[in-house]
């Protein structure tokens, strides 16, 4: 089972698939969504609520979840785990870190550097 490594903000996601076989890149944009109710409050919730089931159901099954971001996206997305039973995902989250708009090169030589870090981490205990 790969690992995956995601980038998000308020607009957009890139997927990355790690496996030994290659990466798999799938991005993903924030689109709009008919209201629930008549507040402004509700639709902004409801259109978020929409695009992080996408990214959830985009990610799939994965050994070790990586979540990066400039903004807050990336915090909204870890609560959107904890709250709609996205449990595997959540066991899977190994971080979620915050990393500017950067290239795709960008995002995974942070990846590759943060499971460095993890996994000499991890294999010492």
């Amino acid at each position: 089972m790969p690992s995956c490594v995601v980038w998000i903000d308020s607009k957009n996601a890139k997927i990355f698939k790690l496996s030994p076989n290659g990466i798999v890149k799938k991005e993903l944009s924030h689109h709009e969504v008919p209201p629930i109710g008549k507040s402004h409050d509700n639709y902004i919730k409801n259109t978020e609520e929409h695009f992080f089931h996408e990214i959830a159901q985009s990610i799939g099954e994965t050994t070790e979840l990586l979540v990066y971001g400039a903004g807050l996206a990336k915090v909204h997305f870890k609560s959107h785990l904890e709250k709609h039973n996205h449990k595997k995902l959540l066991e899977a989250l190994v971080g979620v870190e915050t990393l500017d708009s950067v290239s795709d090169n960008q995002i995974l030589a942070a990846s590759r550097a943060f499971f460095k870090k993890y996994h000499e981490f991890n294999f010492k205990i």
